[in-house]
């Protein structure tokens, strides 16, 4: 039996304890066992988790966990660089181990993986003393290499890295290196039995560069951001299209629709109503299956990067700008291979028919949101005109119908600013602010769904794969929590089981126009699940859809593609579509997480962005609203620039204060102040690391209180 003191038990130490119990043993048990309390049943959650994907114990029914015994049902394998006499991959375990049968992985699942790979697979032991394995999923191995600064201390030179997280680990870099204090680099840790070292294998640039940002997200996440030869060769010879096999649709005046600093254009829309036939939309976008086929290097290295990632200075393509900016770019006035689908509205919006078509277009002008909308405003201007009453008015018409419809199945619409970043052209920051959010944009976007609707929906009744876009029901834990803040804030939300999009719809309708309206849609988002990419279908909480998919960004989005090729080889439209043997279930997984991959690197390059812009503001007032109440502080969201920062408590010097964590808010213990969620707050910035993008701020009243002058 383990001591009961505060010692963290080993991995050894737990499969003994395990072996040698009498009874079944969970976490429970262990944590009673070797007296683990408080964040020490975290920590031994997580190494449960670890032992398990080693493959030293296995979890069993009602989490019970049990040793070893010969190889585990579920293991966690290395793909060799070898193959066996007979050709077939050779895996081998992660964790060392003595006398290891062979393990084969399954034929039909060996054009997934490559050398080097790390794998989580099942096994099955065979009589004859060898095991197959199944593919379940490839895990990520964690990178060696880090991201950060240059510092100095005593005359020696250190990496202090990016990672919030790691900002203690200090490591010396090699002395041979020409880095220098400010620098900012990409660097190994190097181990030796006595020490380590940060080996130098890049320098970004200055810490201080704001073209230096979008790099440390790039290098952090691991997002691949350089081509090889091999693609880029590809791209440049990539053949022309040819008018055999597609629908003429050059006399339709199609306009695209983008941001003023959009630099590719994958999707063209027309309108047309008739008062006998109703509404007639086409949605045009790139072929670009047609330019990347499957299997080619073009197309692995996009399945590799999964999606287009955009930053503020820059965008790390899906694809070749060859591609992506030229040939299945839809500029104005230049023929452009398309993949368009007509769609026929009845008078309530919904969809009556679709056809789908490849096709060859010609867009008639480049818009953007601000000059549609002026328009529509009544503010003309040379481009749009010509245009206002025979393209732009009728898209409104459209649009009006389809906004009823969405209104009417109770679509969640959460008004959530994004941070808009303004760069000159030398990088500095000019400004940073909400982007501004028009109908012309919503308008766009209702194409758009509407479109992805009709693939998911063709695919279907043809029995065709597809790769449709899920979105659960939130987890009823979260709804929960969700439940008794949105009630501390003096709104209610229902208590029933089933929970629909209306109920959180109504709830964004009573909170807006209040002080509340930003922080309840931010609630909202926080409690909703993950939206995932999966071949098997469960519908999409969030638009308050059935069937639907992704269709209309194949330029930079790898699922688009793969539903452009399934359409092609269900409607019989080319000989370049979805071969039979695709493995729907390894891509969703792939592009699930390169877009969650992409989202993080997102959120953070802005983060940066916002801290550099402050930095020079430190000492100044801001005003701000409490979003989220801790026991160690208060995080505030700043107004204008939509900063977010944090007040630790040891500011709040006016009293002491204690946290009432159901009531999700901070009370003074002699004055009684209370700081809770909602709260607009005065406050100065104290401090900001644009290392790690943290941000301090202070009360203005405790700033006061101390005599220091109010600002």
């Amino acid at each position: 039996m383990a001591k009961k003191d505060k010692h963290l038990p080993t991995p050894q130490e737990i499969l003994e304890f395990i072996k040698t119990s009498s009874k079944k043993v969970g976490k429970r048990e262990l944590a009673r066992a070797f007296n683990l309390k408080g964040q020490n049943r975290i920590w031994l959650k997580s190494l449960l988790r670890d032992m398990a994907d080693k493959g030293l114990i296995q979890r069993g029914h009602k989490r019970n966990v049990h040793s070893r015994s010969k190889l585990p049902p579920v293991l966690l394998v290395n793909v060799s660089s070898e193959l066996s006499e007979d050709g077939e991959i050779l895996l081998t375990p992660v964790e060392p181990r003595e006398e290891v049968p062979p393990i084969f992985l399954s034929d039909k699942d060996a054009s997934r993986v490559k050398a080097g790979d790390r794998l989580l697979v099942r096994l099955k032991l065979h009589s004859d003393g060898y095991y197959t394995a199944l593919f379940l999923k490839k895990v990520s191995v964690k990178s060696a290499t880090f991201v950060g600064a240059v510092v100095k201390s005593r005359g020696q030179l250190y990496l202090q890295p990016c990672d919030r997280r790691r900002q203690e680990d200090l490591s010396p870099l090699e002395p041979q290196t020409t880095a220098k204090e400010g620098d900012l680099i990409l660097a190994e840790l190097t181990r030796d039995l006595r020490t380590k070292q940060a080996k130098v294998l890049k320098v970004l640039g200055s810490v201080d560069d704001p073209r230096t940002i979008s790099l440390i997200s790039i290098y952090e996440e691991g997002i691949p951001h350089e081509f090889p030869q091999e693609v880029i060769d590809e791209a440049e010879s990539v053949r022309s299209f040819n008018l055999e096999g597609r629908e003429d649709l050059r006399s339709i005046p199609f306009v695209t629709i983008d941001g003023e600093d959009a630099r590719d254009f994958d999707d063209a829309v027309w309108a047309h109503h008739d008062p006998d036939e109703g509404w007639h939309l086409i949605v045009a976008i790139a072929d670009v299956s047609f330019y990347v086929k499957p299997g080619s290097a073009l197309d692995r290295e996009a399945y590799l990067r999964g999606n287009s990632v955009y930053f503020p200075d820059r965008v790390v393509p899906m694809l070749p700008e060859t591609l992506s900016n030229d040939l299945c770019s839809l500029r104005p006035k230049e023929d452009k291979a398309c993949f368009a689908v007509h769609l026929w509205l009845d008078t309530k919006g919904r969809l009556k028919r679709t056809q789908f078509v490849r096709g060859v277009m010609q867009s008639i002008e480049r818009l953007t949101y601000g000059q549609v909308q002026k328009a529509i405003d009544g503010n003309l201007d040379e481009q749009t005109a010509p245009l206002v009453d025979s393209v732009i008015k009728p898209l409104y018409g459209a649009y009006a119908l389809l906004k009823e419809a969405r209104e009417y199945r109770g679509t969640l619409d959460l008004e959530l600013p994004e941070k808009q970043v303004i760069i000159d052209d030398e990088g500095h920051i000019q400004d940073i602010h909400a982007r501004p959010r028009l109908d012309s944009h919503r308008l766009i976007e209702e194409f758009m769904i509407l479109a992805n609707v009709a693939a998911a929906q063709q695919l279907e009744a043809l029995k065709a794969p597809c790769i449709y876009r899920i979105h659960d029901v939130p987890d009823p834990a979260k709804i929960f929590i969700f439940r008794e803040l949105v009630e501390g804030l003096g709104f209610s939300f229902p208590k029933s089981q089933a929970i629909t999009p209306k109920a959180f719809l109504h709830l964004l309708k009573a909170a807006h126009g209040t002080p509340h309206q930003a922080l309840i849609s931010q609630l909202t988002l926080r409690t909703q699940a993950q939206a995932l990419y999966h071949p098997e279908n469960i519908g999409h909480f969030g638009l308050s859809l059935k069937k639907y998919s992704h269709f209309t960004s194949p330029i930079r989005r790898y699922a688009d593609l793969v539903v452009h090729r399934s359409l092609t080889t269900a409607l019989k439209l080319g000989d370049d579509g979805l071969s039979k043997d695709t493995d729907l279930s390894a891509i969703g997984e792939q592009v699930s997480f390169t877009e969650r991959r992409a989202a993080a690197a997102e959120r953070a390059a802005i983060e940066r962005y916002v801290a550099l812009y402050l930095k020079d503001k430190v000492g100044e007032t801001f005003e701000g609203r409490i979003n989220g109440v801790t026991s160690f502080g208060l995080f505030v969201t700043l107004e204008h620039s939509g900063a977010d920062g944090l007040i630790p408590i040891a500011y709040l010097t006016d009293d002491f204060y204690h946290y009432e964590e159901r009531k999700h808010r901070l009370i003074g213990r002699r004055k009684k102040r209370i700081y809770t969620l909602g709260d607009l707050i005065t406050v100065v910035l104290k401090d900001v690391d644009t290392l790690t993008n943290s941000i301090t701020l202070a009360p203005l009243e405790s700033m006061s209180s101390k005599g220091h002058k109010k600002l």
